[in-house]
């Protein structure tokens, strides 16, 4: 994570802001150091404890009501922070902000190293049961976001749109060779046509890795954090960065998780046929964010390794990336 104390605005101009909004006197407040999609600030004030957030990779006013929508919709069915207040670019801050409830616990990036093997279980089984309950909340369209910006008929027609958005980046970005950017291209337009007719739009994440999961202190429920890539889309779609980011890296986690997700209904019909589907759309889609707009030779790396497998699960032809 980036050290963000050198991009925050002063912490006086948080404490103003958190006033403004609030009619309440600031107790105490403090920079989070850690960050990536938001720069933060904890708030301690007469009525309880805050958090003043305002948006690094998306700051733009419009980006702030996206997942403010998100998050006060999630909030009526799971535990995530409710947001009590919001400021547009006239605020003490000169920015689009938000301040949201504290809830309080830890990541689960930080949680899990220590729990044991009973703990583990347990914790996998909370975030299965909590992302299930968040794939049961509808929409009532086809969206890119839970506002509404971008709307579409059906789900063949969002993911289509999706595919020729990310290829365009491909293209611009100049990273993947153009005959592997085709082929895979090629493939995954033919399973997309070959999609099950009957999926409906839910409540999907769409960054669900363990720094966005909060172990509640005082039980075991889990919570989900920051919402800003959150869509009204098929809810199988969370279950790439799961795969990626959680039970790749933390395999103990998978079956537990899985209890807890199907505890009440089964895997949805076409489930394997939709994931791979989808992990073709997220696997190109790594290149021109991490070879291009955000450069990580790390990160491009492993997407390499990621789609270069796609391609062999799907036996296609010619060079690899």
């Amino acid at each position: 994570m980036p050290n963000l104390i050198a991009h925050h605005p002063p912490i006086e101009l948080a404490r103003i802001a958190f006033s403004q909004l609030t009619d309440e006197p600031v107790l105490r407040i403090a920079r989070l150091r850690k960050g990536w999609g938001h720069m933060s600030w904890t708030v301690r004030a007469p009525s309880g404890r805050y958090l003043i957030k305002t948006g690094i990779r998306r700051p733009h006013l419009a980006d702030l009501y996206r997942q403010v929508a998100a998050q006060q919709h999630a909030a009526i069915h799971l535990a995530t922070p409710q947001v009590i207040a919001i400021s547009d670019h006239g605020g003490a801050l000169q920015r689009p902000a938000y301040i949201q409830c504290w809830l309080e616990g830890k990541d689960g990036e930080v949680t899990l190293p220590r729990l044991s093997t009973d703990g583990v279980h347990r914790f996998g089984r909370a975030l299965g049961t909590t992302v299930a309950a968040l794939h049961r909340i509808p929409g009532p369209r086809f969206a890119e976001d839970a506002a509404g910006t971008v709307t579409y008929p059906s789900w063949a027609a969002a993911c289509h749109a999706r595919l020729t958005r990310v290829v365009t980046a491909n293209e611009k970005a100049s990273v993947l060779p153009t005959d592997v950017l085709h082929t895979v291209t090629d493939r995954i337009a033919e399973l997309i046509d070959h999609l099950p007719g009957d999926i409906t739009p839910r409540l999907t994440h769409r960054d669900l890795y363990l720094p966005n999961t909060l172990q509640l202190t005082g039980h075991e429920n889990v919570g989900l954090l920051d919402w800003e890539s959150a869509a009204y889309y098929d809810p199988v779609w969370d279950h790439v960065k799961l795969g990626m980011w959680v039970f790749d890296k933390h395999p103990q986690l998978q079956a537990p998780f899985m209890d807890g997700y199907t505890a009440d209904s089964p895997l949805p019909n076409g489930f394997d046929e939709r994931l791979t589907t989808y992990q073709g759309i997220e696997y190109l889609a790594g290149f021109p964010y991490f070879g291009a707009a955000w450069p990580d030779q790390t990160m491009l790396d492993g997407f390499r390794t990621l789609l270069t497998g796609w391609m062999d699960q799907h036996h296609l032809p010619g060079g690899r990336p």
